[in-house]
């Protein structure tokens, strides 16, 4: 909006700084030698005075695991990503 009228609007209103985040990486080769990292974080944007003991983090939404259950879900996601991006049957039913 802010390009096609020439001025700027603000049509959302939300803050980002609610907002989760989450971030899967694997390492390793083969489905029972890899090892992946799965990772999430809330909020993303710290807020110091809502959990001041935490450095900004709730607790209870913000982890880290290390194991093979990340390097399967690596995998999956890519190769959901690769059918997606090739658009192949179905392809709309895969999530964002």
């Amino acid at each position: 909006d802010s390009i096609k009228k020439g001025k700027e609007s603000l049509e959302h209103k939300g803050s980002l700084g609610n907002m989760g985040a989450a971030c899967i990486a694997s390492a390793g080769y083969g489905m029972t030698q890899g090892s992946g990292v799965s990772i999430t974080t809330y909020p993303i944007v710290p807020d110091y005075h809502k959990y001041p003991k935490s450095q900004g983090r709730k607790l209870g939404k913000t982890f880290g695991e290390i194991g093979l259950a990340g390097h399967w879900l690596k995998l999956a996601l890519h190769y959901a990503f690769i059918y997606k991006a090739k658009m192949k049957p179905f392809w709309w039913l895969i999530p964002e």
